[in-house]
């Protein structure tokens, strides 16, 4: 005779009964919780994640500092016989980071109006970021949104001639030397011979790139130790 075919008990299906739905329970929370954190969906399908609720934040090259410090420096001229006052308000931009650190999908979210151009100044300096540190979520890079505000700052020359608004440029790149410097006109390379052609009333803004990340976006050429993006309020 074959072998009495043995049930569980009433107590051990109970059991196996609890196990099932609390794992269950546990993967559809853990899922939903997931879900809950997803702001967007990138054409991939790739899910994007608040950056404030991931494991790990998606972090800037040289750090957060960097960041705000010297990538974005968005600079506007001020007439030294006519003081403006430094605008207190900003403009907030927002953008995402792919799971391979990657960052796309710029747009602004906080426009400031009366500073013409500065909303397409500020999406450029964002889409020529270097590559992040993606954010984690359960141990895997995600992709996450970022959220960074844009303040443009006075550049105050001693002078309104060319020769003291350079002066100001080169001090605001940090270097004594014009040679160190990657000028970028209206989006083409020029030099500092050109830019002292240039009307300095025709300035409009200035953006200065200082962290060897962001330089060497523009340059493989060490010698370059800053990037001056400037843009015109009459392009030539």
């Amino acid at each position: 005779m074959g072998a009495k075919k043995r049930y569980p008990s009433r107590l051990q299906a109970r059991l196996l009964w609890l196990l099932v739905t609390l794992f269950a329970t546990t993967f559809v929370n853990a899922q939903n919780s997931n879900d809950s954190i997803v702001v967007d969906t990138l054409a991939s399908g790739e899910h994007v994640y608040d950056w404030r609720k991931v494991d790990q934040k998606p972090e800037f090259p040289e750090g957060i500092l960097t960041l705000c410090l010297n990538h974005l420096r968005i600079y506007y001229k001020s007439d030294p016989e006519y003081y403006y006052e430094e605008i207190g308000v900003r403009g907030i931009a927002q953008f995402v980071i792919d799971k391979d650190g990657n960052v796309r999908k710029p747009k602004i979210l906080r426009s400031l109006d009366y500073f013409p151009k500065l909303d397409s100044l500020a999406i450029r300096s964002i889409s020529i970021m270097p590559r992040w540190k993606p954010g984690l979520l359960n141990g895997k890079s995600v992709a996450t949104n970022y959220v960074v505000p844009i303040r443009p700052r006075l550049m105050i020359p001693k002078a309104n001639d060319i020769a003291s608004v350079m002066e100001s440029m080169l001090d605001l790149c940090n270097t004594s030397s014009w040679d160190n410097v990657w000028i970028d006109i209206e989006g083409k390379k020029s030099d500092s011979h050109f830019l002292e052609t240039i009307d300095p009333n025709n300035l409009e803004y200035l953006l200065v790139l200082k962290n060897t990340a962001s330089v060497t976006h523009f340059t493989s050429d060490p010698k370059y130790k800053a990037v001056l993006l400037i843009t015109l309020k009459k392009s030539k």
